[in-house]
């Protein structure tokens, strides 16, 4: 559930608001629902490596994989007919670190401030 709100949630508020946004939503719903760190931070990386990926691809295929490409041969990177996969990962990796280490934060964050039952 936590992987679904925050997937549709930032691919609808990206279109309206800068790239991060993706740490506020995902730091507000991972300290709302989250149940464990380590949910937490999986559901944050893995939704925003599969959207920003996913949008990557959406992006790249109708141009050829043109500006990805590029964008793989200024960086140096290897292999000339497949950079722009390398890219687009890096991409992914980048948006997942934020997302969930910005998960993992909120869910911690409400564990500061829950009472103790003790």
């Amino acid at each position: 559930m936590l992987f679904l709100l925050i997937i549709v949630t930032c691919l609808i508020l990206q279109f309206f608001l800068p790239w991060w946004i993706i740490g506020i939503i995902t730091f507000l719903f991972a300290s709302w629902i989250s149940k464990g760190a380590f949910q937490a931070f999986c559901s944050g990386f893995l939704a925003l490596f599969t959207l920003w990926v996913g949008m990557g691809l959406v992006h790249s295929i109708p141009n050829n994989h043109l500006l990805a490409g590029r964008i793989g041969q200024m960086l140096t990177l290897p292999g000339q007919n497949y950079n722009w996969m390398i890219v687009l990962f890096i991409t992914g990796l980048i948006g997942g670190l934020v997302a969930g280490f910005s998960a993992l934060a909120g869910f911690y964050c409400r564990k500061a401030f829950e009472r103790s039952t003790k």
